[in-house]
């Protein structure tokens, strides 16, 4: 059926169209994931084709350079250094608020009282989303960053305009709420930051997602607009999860643009924990085949008489 959003529902994760080098669910399952049953290990390796893609991706954000420290999975330091020379500044990732406005609206529309949801902003960083929401009318916002730098400079600099904000530093790995805290959670570009970290994807989307799960109240909705659609398309159906999933493109020139509307639904099939371990070994068998490949390369590099590998 067709989405009020304008996009199309879908079911289980799309595979990897043919030739796709990724782990399929009878390798997965041979290699001991076998007990999650081959949806959960199809979905897993259907991940990992997302990180490959993903890390094509990674270097092509903003303005990054060659020269540049692009390294937008690396964690609290990174974000640190990289806020500490845009004080005073904003950037809003994808967008500004214009393009997700409708998304915001449609997604509180239906409680009593849409103005007084609860959101809570993941990754908010330096972006003025927040700052828009609020100024739209929504007042129950909290904005969350790993960066104690970036949510320094934006309690500084909304202390006397928006007073209600609340801003958090915090792990969306391990988010510091009650379950059921929030009726909506936006990711605006924090999926795609945090799936720059090619050795931990799997782990990294299981935990994230996870936590958002648990923080979002039944019927509430889970925002992901991303630029790898790859990875929230997967991620978001992993075995721990349950959500009701819509997606549209958004019309971005010359880039890709997807938002992700999820709506929490019945219990999950499958325990956080074990979920976290599947997602480890994922991890560690997608970084035991990238140097089997390597190898493979080098062998073929040392035994080759011509230049063409080179």
């Amino acid at each position: 059926p067709v989405s009020t959003f304008g996009g199309r529902r879908i079911g289980r994760a799309e595979l990897p169209r043919s030739g796709a080098p990724f782990l399929d669910a009878k390798t997965i399952a041979a290699r001991g994931l076998g007990s999650a049953g081959s949806a959960a290990a199809a979905t897993l390796g259907t991940l990992w084709v997302a990180g490959v893609r993903r890390r094509r991706r990674c270097k092509t954000w903003r303005h990054a350079t060659d020269e540049e420290d692009f390294d937008y999975g690396a964690g609290k330091d990174y974000w640190d250094k990289r806020y500490q020379n845009e004080i005073g500044n904003t950037y809003d990732w994808l967008g500004g608020y214009e393009k997700f406005q409708e998304y915001i609206e449609k997604a509180t529309v239906d409680l009593p009282e849409p103005k007084t949801a609860r959101i809570l902003d993941l990754g908010c960083g330096n972006a003025r989303l927040s700052e828009d929401m609020y100024d739209n009318g929504f007042k129950e916002i909290t904005g969350l960053d790993i960066s104690d730098v970036a949510i320094d400079s934006m309690r500084v600099r909304n202390a006397e305009k928006r007073p209600d904000i609340e801003w958090v530093v915090g792990d969306a790995f391990n988010l510091p709420f009650e379950d059921e805290s929030f009726d909506l959670v936006i990711d605006k570009s924090t999926t795609d930051a945090v799936s720059c970290d090619k050795d931990h994807i799997h782990e990294n989307m299981t935990k994230m997602y996870g936590e958002v799960q648990r923080v979002l109240k039944k019927g509430g909705t889970f925002l992901v607009f991303s630029a790898v659609e790859h990875v929230p398309r997967t991620g978001l159906r992993l075995p721990h999860l349950s959500f009701e999933i819509e997606e549209k493109e958004l019309y971005l020139p010359f880039a890709s643009l997807w938002a992700f509307v999820s709506v929490k639904t019945q219990r999950p099939a499958l325990s956080n924990e074990e979920a976290l371990r599947q997602a480890q070994m994922a991890d560690l068998q997608m970084i035991q085949e990238r140097k089997r490949q390597q190898e493979a390369e080098e062998r073929l590099k040392s035994t080759a008489s011509f230049g063409v590998l080179d």
